[in-house]
C-alpha cells in the first residue's frame, strides 16, 4: 500500500525524492500558496528597508504585504527561474521551465517558520518594526536573547533553504550539485547585471542631466 505523501514535510530532509514526484504529479502544485509565503517575507523585508513605518502603521503593512504576496512572490519566482532555466541550459539541463520553477517554489517552504519570526518581531518592536531605528530600541537582556534567537532562526531557515533548492535544482536539471551552483551563482551574476542596468536607465530618465 501505498504511503501518505505529504511534501510540506518530506521536502526538508529528502528534497530530491520529494520534488521528483511533485513534478511527475502536477509541477504547479501549491505554487501560488508557496509563492504568497515567500512574496509576504520579501515585502516586509522591502517595507523595514524603506523604513515604511515612518508613514504606515505595521498593521497596514502586514495587510499590504498579505495581499500583495501571492503576486510578488509569484512574479519574482517566475522571473528568477526564466534566468536559472536558460542558463541551465549552457550546463546541459534537462529540466523545463516549470520544473525548474518547481525545484524554487518549494525550497520556500522552510520560510513558514519567517511568517512567525515578523510576528515575534512585531510583538517585540511594536510601532517601531518598520522604522529606521528600529534596531536601537533599547532591549532588556532576555528580549535581547529573543532576538537573537529569531535572527538565528532566520539565518537557519535561509541556509536550509538554499540546502532544499540545490538538491531539488540538480534533481530536475538531472545533473550534480556542483553544477546547480554553478547554474545559481551565474543566475545572480546576470539578475544583478540587469538590475543595475535597469536602476541606471531609470536614473537617467528621472533624473535627466541638465
Amino acid at each position: 500500500m501505498e504511503t501518505h505523501f505529504n511534501p510540506w514535510l518530506e521536502i526538508w530532509t529528502r528534497p530530491r525524492a520529494t520534488i521528483r514526484r511533485i513534478i511527475h504529479e502536477n509541477p504547479n502544485r501549491s505554487l501560488w500558496l508557496l509563492a504568497a509565503i515567500y512574496g509576504f517575507g520579501s515585502l516586509l523585508n522591502n517595507a523595514q528597508t524603506l523604513a515604511l513605518g515612518q508613514n504606515f502603521s505595521p498593521l497596514a503593512i502586514f495587510l499590504f504585504a498579505a495581499i500583495l504576496s501571492p503576486f510578488w512572490g509569484y512574479a519574482f519566482l517566475s522571473i528568477w527561474s526564466t534566468a536559472v532555466y536558460w542558463i541551465g541550459k549552457g550546463f546541459k539541463g534537462s529540466g523545463t521551465f516549470q520544473t525548474v520553477r518547481a525545484a524554487y517554489v518549494w525550497s520556500c517552504v522552510p520560510f513558514v517558520l519567517n511568517i512567525l519570526s515578523w510576528i515575534a518581531l512585531a510583538a517585540l518592536f511594536g510601532g517601531h518594526l518598520f522604522m529606521l531605528n528600529a534596531g536601537n530600541e533599547q532591549l532588556s537582556e532576555p528580549m535581547t536573547f529573543f532576538l537573537f534567537f529569531i535572527l538565528t532562526v532566520r539565518l537557519a531557515v535561509a541556509i536550509w533553504s538554499l540546502v532544499i533548492y540545490l538538491n531539488a535544482l540538480a534533481e530536475v536539471q538531472n545533473y550534480s550539485i556542483l553544477r546547480a551552483i554553478f547554474n545559481v551563482i551565474t543566475a545572480s551574476i546576470l539578475m544583478f547585471a540587469v538590475s543595475w542596468v535597469i536602476w541606471g536607465l531609470a536614473i537617467q530618465l528621472f533624473n535627466p542631466a541638465k
